[in-house]
């Protein structure tokens, strides 16, 4: 799968594969979140609108480019404050339109993709009473004819839904989906040394350890992403043919858990997931790249380089990727030299 953008956001160019697992590495504010982003408000207009736009030569009209301008305005650039380069039309009619007409949907249709999760933060969890409150007050104005609207933060209203509700498996697959992922669970289950469990009449989740259940408000912010990943699961929001995307998840997590998530992300990979991880911390990138190699599935990974508005892959080569992403995220330890060298001096 192939996702190419154009002047989107800070992203003058970008050309991503999606075969397995993909990462894109850079500092702050190169445009590393925004690729995800349009690919979920790709595949939610796809989802939302092929059989409604599609004419009788199998191709996209004017209206489901139209639709993608709205929710990159609307839903992600005017929220995170970026605003769309002033030749969006010329985006639009060249690269959407073109890839949808050569085959951009197909992929997705053809590799059945049935859902795309995109995590920004654990920190969605404290906000179940809030999301659970503010739907059932929708609905009821809703229902007496008074249309409102209220401005959710979009990722993670989705994230929340995705939380709450369970995807159907079809029931030649459940023996097959239960033993792949059986094994990712428990190594999650120890992990945590526990849990997360929803309460029925509540309709929050919980954490359960040792016998003892505690409010999610008082769990460690790296246990609650952890208690993400395993919740999806119980939810089959995490099997084949799902693309799960990760916005910098080493940000709640320490070295130590740093590797045990990219071993899971990597396990996740190797049973059909495609994951695209979005990442500044050289610790989850070579942690990547080594599991990876070790679960030999280097054909179906990618690593890219975000800088000066491109997202590239150096000559095609992700060791020689590899090899600059390292070097630039490095720098602060260049610095640290410097202090060194001039206390020396100054010694």
């Amino acid at each position: 799968m192939q996702l190419d953008l154009k002047n989107i956001g800070i992203i003058k160019k970008a050309s991503v594969k999606l075969d397995g697992l993909t990462v894109i590495a850079g500092e702050n504010d190169t445009g590393k979140s925004t690729v995800g982003k349009a690919l979920t408000a790709m595949y939610g207009g796809i989802s939302a609108f092929t059989t409604s736009v599609k004419n009788i030569n199998n191709e996209f009209s004017v209206n489901i480019v139209n639709f993608y301008k709205y929710l990159f305005k609307q839903e992600f650039l005017s929220s995170q404050k970026i605003t769309l380069k002033t030749n969006f039309a010329q985006y639009s009619a060249v690269s959407l339109n073109t890839k949808i007409s050569e085959g951009y949907t197909g992929d997705f249709e053809d590799q059945e993709i049935k859902g795309i999760t995109f995590i920004e933060t654990p920190m969605v969890w404290n906000l179940q009473d809030f999301f659970n409150a503010s739907t059932q007050i929708e609905s009821q104005l809703k229902m007496i004819g008074d249309d409102i609207n209220i401005p959710y933060p979009f990722l993670m209203k989705t994230l929340h839904f995705q939380l709450h509700t369970k995807r159907k498996v079809p029931s030649f697959s459940d023996n097959v989906y239960s033993m792949i992922f059986k094994t990712i669970k428990t190594k999650l289950f120890a992990l945590m040394g526990g849990e997360f469990i929803r309460d029925e009449h509540s309709d929050i989740f919980y954490f359960h350890r040792d016998d003892k259940v505690y409010d999610l408000i008082n769990v460690a912010t790296g246990i609650k992403y952890f208690g993400l990943l395993q919740v999806l699961l119980d939810n089959n929001r995490l099997n084949l043919n799902t693309i799960l995307i990760l916005d910098e998840p080493e940000v709640h997590l320490h070295p130590k858990w740093q590797l045990k998530m990219a071993e899971l992300i990597v396990e996740l990979v190797k049973n059909g997931v495609k994951i695209l991880v979005n990442s500044h911390s050289p610790y989850m990138i070579e942690a990547l790249q080594r599991y990876s190699e070790l679960e030999k599935i280097e054909d179906k990974s990618n690593f890219y380089l975000a800088q000066n508005g491109a997202i590239d892959k150096i000559e095609d080569s992700n060791s020689r990727t590899l090899s600059e992403i390292f070097e630039k995220l490095s720098e602060p330890f260049d610095i640290f030299d410097e202090m060194d060298s001039k206390k020396l001096q100054n010694g």
